[in-house]
């Protein structure tokens, strides 16, 4: 699923508006990312409860334990359940109540900086992998879009009113997908940037080569495609399939071939050549 920011609001989600949210001060950067977990009733997942909590519809008829819990303020920008699936209530530029008493490297009440997560989850449960995807995919989208240099659990902040997201949430896992999945958007943007390029020069092409210029056996397909037409269908479709399936990428280093197969190009090829060792560079 791609996801992309507009006015705050992260789009192809799930969008319920919570009432308990407020304006950030003035002048006052987002610059930390605070994981939550909660579970409602505790310990039990897939219910409606935490989305009535979060806009002040909880019954406390429903279950004993809501009793204590359904007049509480709260909200978080984004809850996360243990399906994958994404439900945002607050939108990023504005001040969701997650944190409650807070505080991070000196500075108090970090709702007026941070953006919140909740997973759905509790201290004894392990999360699950879509949970922990979704969350790298949104913690590199948020830091495109805002200055968030520091990442810190709920107990960070509130160490004496706080355990979550508590000692089963795998923090080395989590930070693996993190350089893992920034790889792959940096290498998408490259092909992108490839991309734009060879249609900017008119070197990008509408229709593809005859299907049997596909069964070269020769590096770059030497003997049936021009440069060009190789990196147009078939490298960058390749690298964007292994991409998709997560698979292993391969070595390559293709910009000593095209500085040389591209030296008597009557268009000029400067910017391509360098967009394309900025690619052999990044892997």
């Amino acid at each position: 699923m791609s996801l992309k920011i507009v006015n705050g609001w992260l789009q192809g989600v799930k969008q319920v508006i919570s009432p308990f949210y407020d304006e950030r001060p003035i002048n006052q950067p987002i610059s930390l990312l605070v994981i939550h977990n909660i579970s409602l009733p505790p310990n039990e997942y897939g219910g409606p409860y935490v989305e009535q909590l979060f806009t002040g519809q909880l019954n406390p008829e429903e279950h004993p334990y809501f009793a204590s819990i359904y007049q509480l303020k709260v909200s978080s920008h984004l809850f996360i359940r243990r399906d994958g699936e994404i439900i945002q209530f607050v939108p990023f530029n504005k001040r969701a109540w997650h944190a409650g008493k807070s505080v991070f490297e000196g500075q108090e009440n970090c709702n007026d900086f941070s953006i919140g997560i909740e997973m759905e989850g509790c201290d004894t449960d392990s999360f699950t992998s879509i949970q922990y995807q979704q969350l790298a995919k949104i913690t590199l989208l948020l830091q495109q879009h805002y200055a968030i240099e520091n990442i810190a659990g709920h107990s960070d902040i509130a160490p004496d009113r706080k355990t979550d997201p508590g000692p089963c949430f795998d923090w080395q896992y989590y930070q693996s997908l993190l350089m893992q999945q920034s790889q792959e958007y940096m290498l998408l943007n490259q092909l992108q940037k490839i991309t734009n390029e060879l249609q900017k020069i008119n070197l990008w092409q509408t229709m593809p080569p005859n299907p049997d210029a596909f069964l070269s056996q020769e590096p770059f397909a030497l003997d049936t495609m021009q440069p060009h037409e190789w990196l147009q269908w078939v490298f960058i479709p390749r690298m964007q399939a292994l991409i998709d399936a997560k698979a292993n990428l391969p070595k390559f280093a293709l910009h000593p071939y095209f500085e040389e197969a591209l030296k008597e190009q009557k268009q000029n090829v400067n910017h391509l050549l360098s967009l394309i060792k900025q690619l052999d560079e990044l892997y």
